[in-house]
């Protein structure tokens, strides 16, 4: 009887074990399948941006080159270290990372930056760069991110306004919206200085009376420059764009679709709040 007993009691162990194993097989195999449809649906996506990136045609392969002029903050600006930061890095990275692409920043003057694009030296110049219908015919637009407006700096009690600016010495930096209208309306009063830090330093070493630049990149450099006020101007609002080397327009379309996924998903006026409040 106790052997009868011992061998009843050892046929269910065997055919416990059995089915644990059988479960923890099927356990493994399922979970195997679900790691290799994890790794495939990863690997396709990957292969989907690699594909998108090579079907784009840039100067450098592989990656997205922009001309711009980092003294324009909160627009672009360089930190510590040196390396460019602001506004339009910011977006412009995500951009690229959404089209699979590299971000290259050359940076130098504005009136350069806006040549690089245009003679093909950058893929676009991304520079705090408004839209006019006389760049249309330079550049390919993409669809505008933000408005602004131009406006006019000049010392503490200085009484200069839009009414009476024609009597006062402009300052503008070479290339912007602010030096082609003044200089329309002013003439010889315009005084263009390549970088708005030399256009500074000749409004606080009294060489010129007043700025006329974009409101927003007024505001910055009031923060750090005491002393100093600003007004508005009668002059149209703007829109800032990415002004793209003619004659791409499958870029154009890429950096436009990433574009429209970031002010949809309300990253693109997360930045704006970011650095507008800084």
């Amino acid at each position: 009887m106790k052997k009868y007993l011992a061998l009843l009691l050892a046929l269910c162990l065997c055919l416990s074990l059995a089915a644990c194993g059988s479960s923890n097989n099927a356990s493994v195999a399922e979970n195997t399948e679900t790691d290799a449809s994890a790794v495939a649906e990863n690997t396709e996506a990957g292969a989907g941006d690699a594909a998108e990136a090579a079907a784009l045609t840039t100067i450098n392969a592989g990656k997205l080159t922009i001309s711009t002029s980092p003294d324009f903050p909160p627009f672009e600006s360089t930190d510590d270290s040196g390396a460019v930061i602001g506004i339009e890095p910011e977006l412009m990275e995500l951009i690229c990372q959404k089209l699979g692409l590299e971000l290259q920043i050359d940076a130098m003057d504005f009136d350069s930056a806006l040549m690089a694009a245009e003679q093909g030296k950058s893929d676009a110049v991304v520079s705090g760069v408004t839209v006019t219908e006389e760049r249309k015919s330079s550049y390919d637009f993409t669809d505008s991110y933000t408005t602004i407006t131009q406006a006019i700096v000049s010392k503490e009690g200085s009484g200069i306004t839009m009414e009476n600016l024609g009597d006062y010495t402009i300052g503008v930096q070479r290339g912007t919206t602010g030096h082609i209208y003044t200089e329309e309306d002013f003439g010889d009063k315009v005084v263009a200085y390549d970088t708005y830090s030399l256009v500074f330093q000749a409004l606080n070493n009294g060489q010129i009376d007043c700025i006329v630049m974009d409101d927003a990149v007024a505001k910055a450099y009031l923060a750090t420059n005491p002393g100093l006020e600003m007004t508005t101007t009668t002059y149209e609002p703007e829109e800032y764009a990415f002004g793209f080397h003619k004659g791409n327009p499958d870029l154009v379309k890429a950096v436009n679709d990433a574009l429209a996924e970031l002010k949809a998903d309300g990253t693109l006026q997360s930045i704006l709040d970011k650095y507008m409040s800084e």
